[in-house]
């Protein structure tokens, strides 16, 4: 070999050696590997499960129509009572049967309520009892969630009753006018 073609192997060997180190220094200075985005991409889904899980959005969406519904009855409640004290009535308006407006029309009609308040989630009205003497009423709206221990999905009520003036949690049935 002459000088002149083993200085151009020697040329040619140091290039194959600087372009074969080039792709991994560019490979570290300009992105990640596959494997570091798919552990970045594996941690971050653990952690919308786990916060997912924590907030757990269908219960949140339970209590926020319980809440809406113990505020219908609260102003229902107002009203039938502003009824009940308006000077010559001493009475409850009487009502057609559950899930019936039909009673608490008699609210809109007196100016007290621009619209009756129905369930968030079925649109029924709320469920008004009122004694035969009509001197007594209740209003009650099954809760989905139920804030004290016992029962199923649909074994409380959110009760309010004329005789206490209260509303309260109880029980499917104990709800009534005696």
């Amino acid at each position: 070999m002459e000088g002149g073609e083993l200085n151009l192997v020697i040329k040619s060997a140091q290039k194959k050696k600087l372009f074969s180190s080039l792709p991994r220094k560019q490979a570290r200075l300009f992105g990640f590997t596959l494997i570091e985005l798919l552990i970045v991409i594996a941690i971050l889904g653990i952690l919308a499960a786990a916060v997912l899980v924590a907030i757990n959005p269908q219960k949140r969406t339970r209590q926020a129509r319980d809440a809406g519904r113990k505020n219908d009855i609260g102003s229902l409640a107002t009203e039938l009572q502003a009824y009940y004290t308006t000077p010559g009535e001493g009475k409850y308006p009487i009502n057609d049967g559950c899930g019936s407006a039909g009673g608490l029309t008699t609210l809109t009609v007196s100016g007290g309520l621009k619209q009756i308040p129905a369930d968030p989630q079925t649109g029924r009205s709320y469920c008004y009892d009122v004694h035969s003497n009509t001197t007594e009423a209740s209003v009650h709206a099954t809760i989905e969630d139920p804030t004290t221990a016992g029962g199923g999905q649909s074994s409380h009520l959110w009760c309010w009753r004329s005789t206490t003036n209260t509303a309260v949690e109880l029980a499917v049935g104990a709800c009534t006018v005696e």
